[in-house]
């Protein structure tokens, strides 16, 4: 009777272990890192870091203003530029050539993304009007298969 209640025992404490989670996320729902050597080993995180520069307008009404636009601008040229590195570019070439020259050469380039959790840094001006923004991006890439994949970036799973 004695094995028979220590048995039933072992066996319940089993099984409300076996409900719990062993891949549980550090930080609660928000969480990037797991501590567990599985999670380690299936995902790293990469860093990406750019310097956006954007020129104040000629046309701007005051200097602040031109000031604002120019901090503007440096921001959305660092987001292109992340948007680059972590996606790529798609080019699209055309060029007519006859009697030995070129006659016409249209080079388009195209990119797009959604970007999440891009830290802005710093922002500086420099001479001339040019203003500077360093901007950092931490993406989570996981292994599916032999390739590393963003997470969270066209995630269809």
């Amino acid at each position: 009777m004695k094995i028979l209640l220590a048995f039933s025992a072992c066996l319940s404490v089993l099984s409300i272990m076996g409900c719990s989670s062993i891949n549980s996320v550090v930080g609660g729902s928000g969480g990037v890192l797991d501590s567990s050597a599985n999670y380690v080993a299936k995902h790293k995180v990469v860093t990406f870091q750019v310097t956006g520069k954007g020129l104040e307008p000629e046309n701007a009404l005051t200097k602040g203003e031109a000031i604002l636009m120019a901090e503007r601008a440096a921001i959305a040229d660092g987001y292109r530029q992340l948007v680059e590195k972590v996606r790529g570019v798609y080019v699209d070439a055309y060029t007519k050539a006859g009697w030995g020259s070129v006659n016409q050469d249209t080079i388009q380039v195209q990119t797009q993304s959604w970007l999440r959790g891009t830290q802005v840094l710093e922002i500086t001006r420099a001479d001339y009007g040019i203003t500077e923004a360093r901007l950092r991006l931490n993406v989570n890439f996981s292994k599916r298969g032999m390739v590393w994949w963003p997470v969270g970036i066209a995630d269809n799973s």
